[in-house]
């Protein structure tokens, strides 16, 4: 399971800092990295572990005689939790490459990507050492829990980037990988050979994932483009951003997360507010919240994977709770000064969650 931040900013991948990225970090040489010290910023990541009623910062590193080494200034792109162990995550930063903990967030250590910006990570699902990840133009490939990467795709083309991967959760050699430029790609060796199967409109890719009904669909959801489904392993694709539009802004999407219980059922994060669909994408329902459909995003949605009437989102600095699918909503104040754009039920233990921040630059 992974969750992706809203990511407000798009940033362009420069072939000359590409080049400084595959000379120093996919041949091993060691790259430095800006952290906290004593004077603990207050983003990172933070923890509950009592359903969201109070939270704790989860940043440390290490300690270096009297300083203390943190990740409380990084921003979270997304976060990936371990489908195997209990307490092991992945957190991919902006910037500041991809970390590992295996003690639920009581401290971190660095994989050997120490740099550059991972909005996107992939377990194989037979073995949860194997992860995927991007970064701009390239695929990576980790054998071994992110202690070496290798390059499995190179985009070509100037100025665009791979935006997010995907893996069959049945299938593990089938992997797909989306550019910026709208090219859809598929694997059926474990991302040694590539097949273009489809083109959809350029953009960034908010999330991807390969149902977990077993038909091999897979679903798109885009930053601002709306959803495309493909299914009979890419032959045939269905574009449902024309069922947003009963919902203005519903296509601006800032977090997904897709539930499976009995039904499978998606929820949308959007500049509309919050969405529900429980028939792939194809009828949409808008879920009651203490928000004005269209006066304030919702940045970050989170949904327990056992009990789909309790939701969690976020605005701003706020924390909205319901237990009974939105009838009723209450709010605290989450203890940062940053936005939150990544919230996530621990799949292990739902009365555990996680949030990670973003640090807006001012313009």
């Amino acid at each position: 399971m992974f969750k992706q931040n809203f990511s407000p900013m798009t940033s362009k991948w420069n072939k000359k800092y590409w080049l400084v990225f595959l000379s120093l970090i996919l041949l091993g040489q060691s790259c430095s990295i800006s952290l906290g010290s004593n004077a603990v910023a207050d983003g990172g990541v933070f923890r509950s572990d009592d359903g969201g009623q109070t939270w704790q910062q989860k940043t440390f590193v290490r300690q270096d005689k009297k300083q203390i080494q943190s990740i409380s200034n990084v921003n979270g792109e997304v976060v990936a939790f371990d489908p195997q162990n209990k307490d092991t995550l992945y957190l991919g930063t902006r910037e500041n490459g991809v970390w590992r903990t295996t003690n639920g967030g009581d401290s971190w250590t660095p994989t050997s990507l120490k740099s550059g910006d991972y909005p996107c990570l992939q377990f194989d699902p037979s073995n949860t050492s194997i992860l995927y990840t991007v970064s701009g133009p390239l695929v990576l490939k980790s054998l071994d829990a992110g202690q070496s990467w290798q390059t499995l795709y190179t985009e070509s083309q100037p100025e665009q980037t791979v935006t997010c991967v995907a893996v069959d959760p049945l299938h593990g050699n089938t992997v797909w990988v989306v550019t910026s430029g709208g090219k859809i790609l598929l694997s059926d060796d474990y991302g040694h050979n590539w097949t273009l199967v489809h083109t959809i409109p350029s953009g960034v890719v908010r999330a991807m994932e390969v149902l977990k009904n077993g038909s091999g669909t897979l679903a798109i959801f885009t930053k601002t483009n709306g959803i495309f489904l493909g299914t009979g392993r890419g032959s045939a694709w269905e574009d449902l951003s024309v069922n947003l539009q009963a919902f203005p802004g519903a296509t601006d999407i800032r977090s997904v997360d897709l539930v499976e219980m009995a039904a499978e059922r998606w929820f949308l994060g959007t500049a509309n507010g919050l969405l529900s669909s429980s028939d792939q994408g194809k009828n949409w329902t808008s879920i009651p919240t203490l928000l004005t459909p269209q006066s304030i995003p919702v940045n970050a949605v989170a949904v327990n994977p056992e009990n789909g009437n309790e939701i969690f989102l976020t605005v701003n600095q706020k924390l909205h709770h319901t237990r009974d699918g939105g009838a009723t909503w209450s709010v605290t104040t989450l203890p940062t000064s940053r936005l939150p754009v990544i919230l996530a039920f621990d799949p292990h233990q739902t009365d555990r969650l996680f949030f990670s921040t973003l640090k807006i630059k001012k313009k």
